[in-house]
């Protein structure tokens, strides 16, 4: 019967002759019938035909004369095109990202020479007499305040009452100020029996320490340092010096720490530092 594609190329007007047999009946009679039943090629759309005789007769390309025809091609441009700049050697140095960057201005301020803390100058230790001689040494450059009581010669002798020593730390505690800030310094002496007035080195040492406050305890130690101050005055000025007129010692001893503190609450209101 032949091949069943065959009747695709059938034309519509003689397809129901073709498939009634009538194909072999006549098939001397129509010469064309042969070329119907032969496959037609498929072409793509819009792509022209080409005979195979002209595709096959056209010479293929080499790569060598490829690549004449690319040699010869600037020799052919026209003389009106302009030839491609050349950069610099300059121009076409790329960035190293090996090279280490120079280094950046550093933001912060020099150091003044002017900012650098002062040396002091204090008296040789050796210089002052016993027991001012045993806490010349320990005096740091940071002190702002000396305290003094007419009862610390005796503490500073040998017989140190254990009562008034716990009051002091208690309060200096109740301060806060830096470690050296405050000192004590004696305004009297002992003599095993009683007290020595001794306010001239009491002053003598304020002077060369340079303090601008002194805490004055009680009113014997008034009486000795600043004779000439009301016994009703809670601060005094006396030689460029602020003196803060409070308790004896003996006296808040005594007493709870939360009134020991409120009686010497006007510590906490001098402008130290």
């Amino acid at each position: 019967m032949g091949s069943p594609s065959a009747e695709l190329n059938v034309l519509e007007s003689v397809r129901p002759w073709y498939q009634n047999g009538l194909q072999y009946v006549f098939k001397d009679s129509l010469p064309g019938i042969e070329e119907l039943e032969k496959p037609k090629r498929q072409q793509r759309p819009g792509v022209p035909a080409q005979p195979r005789q002209q595709a096959q007769s056209r010479p293929q390309q080499r790569p060598q004369q490829f690549a004449a025809q690319q040699n010869q091609a600037p020799q052919q441009a026209p003389a009106q095109q302009a030839a491609p700049v050349q950069q610099s050697p300059q121009q076409e140095q790329r960035p190293s990202f090996d090279r280490t960057p120079a280094p950046k201005p550093s933001r912060m301020p020099a150091k003044s020479k002017s900012s650098a803390q002062p040396k002091v100058n204090f008296p040789d230790p050796q210089s002052w007499p016993a027991p001012w001689s045993t806490l010349a040494g320990r005096i740091s450059p940071r002190v702002q305040i000396f305290w003094t009581y007419a009862q610390l010669g005796q503490d500073l002798s040998g017989q140190a009452d254990t009562a008034r020593r716990k009051l002091f730390q208690s309060l200096i505690g109740y301060m806060g100020l830096p470690k050296g800030a405050i000192s004590f310094w004696p305004c009297t002496a002992w003599n095993g029996n009683d007290f020595e007035n001794k306010s001239d080195i009491f002053w003598k040492g304020v002077e060369a320490y340079g303090v601008k406050f002194v805490a004055c305890f009680g009113d014997q130690t008034r009486s000795i340092v600043a004779p000439d101050a009301p016994s009703s005055s809670a601060s005094v000025h006396t030689n460029g010096v602020q003196m803060l007129m409070l308790q004896d010692p003996d006296f808040l001893k005594n007493l709870p720490p939360d009134e020991q503190q409120l009686l010497c609450i006007s510590l906490l209101r001098l402008p130290l530092f």
